[in-house]
């Protein structure tokens, strides 16, 4: 859940899961916190099994949740949804 309520866009998962790929492939095991997502955000990711908590995620400690990795499933839709923001694909940019 995104702002008011809303359900994450892709492009919005697209730039989290990076993000969190990202952080974690430089050895840091990051908790929602540090990440500065929303506890809703996160819970999105993880229920449609886009990235893989350690522990449980209810309570007032979700926020200390570690985020162990990016799902196979993750790396997909980074993959998947990276042709549709291919930069070779946008119009040139005015100097």
């Amino acid at each position: 859940m995104g702002k008011f309520g809303l359900l994450m866009k892709d492009n919005d998962k697209r730039v989290a899961l990076i993000r969190l790929r990202d952080i974690i492939y430089s050895g840091v095991r990051p908790t929602m916190r540090e990440c500065g997502f929303s506890a809703e955000n996160v819970e999105e990711l993880v229920k449609e099994g886009l990235i893989l908590p350690s522990g449980k995620m209810s309570g007032e400690e979700s926020d200390r949740c570690v985020i162990e990795e990016v799902s196979p499933a993750g790396h997909a839709f980074i993959l998947r949804h990276h042709t549709f923001y291919d930069p070779r694909n946008l119009p040139p940019v005015a100097a």
